[in-house]
């Protein structure tokens, strides 16, 4: 396992958080899904404070789960469930693309665009910018009901962006399917743009059933 040493250039909270992060997104607790609050401070020699608060923060992020009377449980899906989340991902954000194209300016193609050509050194940046590219074509296609169901796919989809995250190399397999999908919307051309989408997601689904555990 690796080790971790306590800093004092961040919070305390946001440090154990981003350790648990790794941990988890590492595999590093093997076969334990329930998180043990005072065995986590013991290990990191912290107070159990900034542990509650990490897994506050990691489960915004969709990776752990906390069930009230019963603890916090780091959370395991099955490649099947996750298939099932890509597919209905798929259809819904080609369906956005479709329904922006004709809508989203060009400012904003470019905006984005030029999101990715800044260096991005950390995972949550490198998330941040994926996001918020699928963010805004959703947004500009101007249909609530398929942002609705976006969002109830996200507790897989979260999990899933984040450990491809932290492949590089992948990472930049990512950068370069977005900038495909961006300069077809750019260009209006709905049959590449749509299949830069598809390809994408299903790339996106490929690498998760390769590197699942």
């Amino acid at each position: 396992m690796k080790s971790f040493k306590i800093e004092t250039k961040k919070t305390l909270n946001l440090q154990v958080y981003e350790i648990l992060k790794y941990m988890i997104l590492n595999d590093e607790f093997k076969d334990e899904i329930k998180l043990n609050e005072v065995q986590i401070a013991t290990m990191l020699d912290v107070s159990p404070t900034p542990v509650r608060e990490a897994f506050r923060m990691l489960a915004v992020d969709g990776i752990v789960e906390i069930i009230p009377w019963k603890g916090v449980f780091i959370k395991k899906y099955t490649i099947d469930e996750v298939k099932e989340a890509y597919q209905c991902r798929e259809v819904l954000e080609t369906l956005a693309v479709k329904l922006c194209i004709n809508i989203i300016p060009k400012t904003e193609i470019d905006r984005l665009l030029n999101l990715l050509k800044e260096k991005h050194d950390t995972v949550d940046e490198r998330i941040k910018v994926s996001n918020e590219i699928h963010n805004v074509i959703i947004e500009y296609s101007h249909n609530k009901r398929l942002k609705n169901l976006i969002t109830q796919l996200n507790d897989i989809l979260i999990y899933d962006r984040r450990l491809s995250a932290y492949d590089g190399l992948r990472g930049k397999q990512i950068d370069q399917e977005h900038k495909l999908i961006l300069k077809a919307l750019k260009e209006k051309n709905e049959d590449a743009a749509i299949f830069y989408m598809r390809e994408h997601i299903q790339n996106g689904f490929k690498y998760i059933k390769e590197n699942h555990k």
